[in-house]
């Protein structure tokens, strides 16, 4: 298991606040192999408990900010260098995981083919996934940390 004592002061204090809520995914920490300059990062990478793909969340400190990402083409960040940042980012990244498995908030991923054309959230709370439409020739694919909101929704093509 990873020591947290040996994270840099960021890596340990957000690993502090994300492994009281989640304490069975420190077992799914360590540094982050990808990070050459602050190889003190923290990455957590939590297998999809529907499917087990490795493809579930992941969970990065690297850069002095927070990333986390879910599935192969959705990622988002919080204290991103250079960004205007309201509150504490540590906050705001604990908001969006807690929302994202309750599920009350899901990812949204659109392509044309194999093109990826972005990525965004979707807030349960206030949204209705029945408002989401794919354009002519895309796919929009929806997915939740459970699968219950899961669905491929295709753009139908224009009719001339």
């Amino acid at each position: 298991m990873l020591d947290l004592t040996r994270l840099n002061d960021h890596s340990r204090q957000f690993a502090s606040r994300l492994f009281r809520v989640w304490p069975q995914w420190h077992r799914l920490s360590r540094f982050d192999p990808n990070e050459d300059f602050e190889k003190e990062a923290l990455l957590v990478e939590v297998p999809h408990p529907v499917n087990g793909s490795d493809h579930g969340l992941f969970i990065t400190t690297s850069e002095w900010e927070i990333s986390v990402g879910f599935g192969e083409s959705f990622h988002t960040r919080f204290g991103a260098g250079g960004e205007e940042v309201s509150g504490d980012f540590y906050d705001g990244a604990m908001s969006f995981l807690e929302d994202f498995v309750a599920e009350r908030v899901v990812v949204a991923v659109a392509f044309q083919g194999k093109e990826w054309l972005g990525a965004w959230t979707i807030d349960l709370v206030a949204e209705s996934l029945d408002e989401v439409e794919a354009e002519p020739g895309e796919t929009v694919r929806i997915r939740s940390w459970r699968g219950t909101h899961d669905r491929d929704l295709q753009g139908k093509a224009d009719s001339a």
